[in-house]
């Protein structure tokens, strides 16, 4: 039984030999394909990821050039404020000082107003006066018991 086995392992060991070689082969350039398809995948990675760099680098100029001009745009910001506050201070001045020049000129006239109105009752009662002594003076030239009346007696024969 030995003899025999040994026969068929020995007749049986000249095709595992090629066999073996050519699936060795196929393996191989199994390997050496996954080998290229890998190389292949990393160049192309590597052309992308250049790519991705370079858009990146771009990115980060136009953002730092972007951040520039917002820098700038609040310095010229906070110099609009910085003038807007020192005019309205000074709105606020005129304001004042307006406001102190009419309450003063609101006083003189009304001042004003209470002299003149004294000086109108003054002159109200002068014309008063005045007017009283002439209506006096015309009751006693019509009576005829004034001066006038006498000289005009003398002169006229009585009727």
């Amino acid at each position: 039984m030995m003899a025999l086995a040994q026969a068929e392992v020995g007749a049986s060991a000249g095709w595992v030999g090629p066999t073996m070689a050519i699936s060795l082969a196929i393996i191989a350039l199994s390997f050496l394909a996954i080998a290229v398809a890998v190389a292949t995948a990393a160049l192309k990675i590597a052309g992308q990821a250049k790519k991705l760099g370079n858009l990146v680098d771009g990115l980060q100029d136009d953002v730092s050039r972007t951040l520039q001009t917002v820098r700038r745009l609040t310095e010229q910001g906070q110099d609009v404020m910085v003038v807007v506050r020192q005019e309205t201070g000074a709105m606020a001045q005129t304001a004042r000082r307006l406001r102190r020049k009419t309450v003063r000129a609101v006083d003189r006239v009304e001042t004003k107003l209470l002299e003149l109105e004294t000086l109108y009752e003054v002159v109200r009662d002068e014309v008063e006066s005045a007017a009283l002594d002439a209506a006096a003076a015309l009751r006693s030239v019509r009576r005829g018991n004034g001066m006038l009346g006498r000289v005009r007696r003398l002169l006229a024969p009585s009727r």
